[in-house]
């Protein structure tokens, strides 16, 4: 084999490599086909390479030509069902079998130089509509989708920065077929690798929402609640702000468990956490702490005001309609607050919140107490 079809049968290879590994990629919100026209249109691309490997004629290179189209618009159809953006498919359609006449009739004229100013045209236009989707449709953008934008971008102005110079100086048609050779592969395994870690860093971020969140009411859970508290009260003692942290417990939760069964306790729960959502600030923070037990940090207001707004939240959960099935459930709560001053363990600020907390039901219940060591 000569140098020249070693070189086509490794890029052949390599793109096959990249197929090969967007098989065993997972979209983990179940939506396959994003991926599968990705590692379609690299399988493709892979093909197109092993055909220059060998002595082919006409046809096969037409075929080249075309299997190369796949591997753009392929990324296209990606990009559509990636950014979760309606295909249209009368577009794709009419578009990839008009790109390939024209390029097949080229490519039979052996009209290499119009090759590449139709693809200046056509390649970069699809790559805008890629960069649109990447940029501003897709609802999470990642640092890989930001790398793929910059990817796509660069290839664009490449190959009409090659159209131009083309024009320029007829001594740069034998650059511009060499540079080829090394453009598009380098492409290729952007493409590939940005796409593949833009599904890795997603299921990233998604696993560590989900370590951090309660799955029931989809608020904090105790160690988001703790390390988000953390970095608030930084925040806090940086701008000069006070803090308060409020502790609440469901005044006789077993009670709905074992009367109207846990599903119904589940629904409680779960009204008594939107209730809540419904009293906070921008800057405060929610948190299931443990069983009917929440916690929740006011940003920037002293102890009166924080007293204020959490007998609002008890009043928002006494007036509350549960109903079940059959039955309308009533439930009341029983809250404790202490102020956070910056010489405060958050071991001793907890303690202190769940001290006032029980001293409000000892009084009581379905009231609200302030720390001793406040007053």
């Amino acid at each position: 084999m000569t140098p020249e079809q070693i070189y086509f049968l490794t890029l052949g290879l390599l793109n096959l490599v990249v197929a090969l590994a967007g098989s065993r990629i997972k979209d983990l919100d179940d939506k396959p086909a994003s991926i599968h026209f990705l590692t379609f249109g690299f399988l493709a691309f892979s093909i197109s390479w092993f055909l220059y490997a060998f002595e082919i004629g006409m046809f096969f290179k037409i075929i080249s030509a075309i299997l190369s189209l796949i591997f753009i618009w392929g990324i296209v159809l990606f990009s559509f069902n990636r950014c979760e953006k309606k295909v249209p498919w009368f577009f794709i359609i009419t578009g990839f079998i008009v790109h390939s006449l024209i390029q097949g009739y080229l490519t039979y004229n052996n009209n290499f130089t119009a090759v590449l100013h139709l693809s200046a045209v056509i390649i970069p236009s699809l790559f805008l509509i890629i960069i649109y989707l990447f940029s501003k449709v897709k609802k999470e953008i990642n640092s890989s989708d930001i790398t793929l934008i910059y990817v796509f971008l660069i290839m664009s102005v490449v190959l009409i920065s090659r159209s131009i110079a083309l024009e320029i100086s007829a001594d740069f048609f034998a650059i511009t077929k060499i540079t080829s050779q090394a453009i598009w592969p380098a492409f290729s395994v952007a493409v590939g690798v940005f796409s593949f870690l833009s599904f890795t860093e997603e299921a990233q971020g998604k696993l560590k929402i989900e370590s951090i969140t309660d799955p029931l009411t989809g608020i904090l859970n105790r160690r988001g609640f703790i390390d988000a508290l953390k970095e608030k009260t930084e925040e806090a003692w940086i701008s000069n702000h006070q803090v308060t942290l409020v502790m609440f417990d469901l005044d006789h939760f077993k009670n709905v468990n074992d009367t109207y069964g846990h599903d119904s306790g589940d629904l409680v729960l779960k009204k008594c956490a939107q209730q809540i959502k419904l009293k906070l600030r921008d800057g405060d923070l929610f948190g299931r702490y443990g069983g009917e037990e929440f916690v929740i940090l006011l940003f920037g207001v002293d102890i009166i005001k924080a007293q204020s707004i959490a007998e609002r939240m008890r009043v928002g959960i006494e007036e509350m309609n549960c109903s079940s099935t059959k039955d309308e459930i009533k439930i009341t709560a029983s809250f404790g607050l202490t102020e956070i001053i910056e010489s405060d363990e958050f071991e001793k600020a907890f303690i202190k919140a769940d001290n006032a907390m029980y001293d409000a039901k000892n009084n009581g219940r379905n009231r609200t107490e302030v720390s001793k060591e406040v007053k």
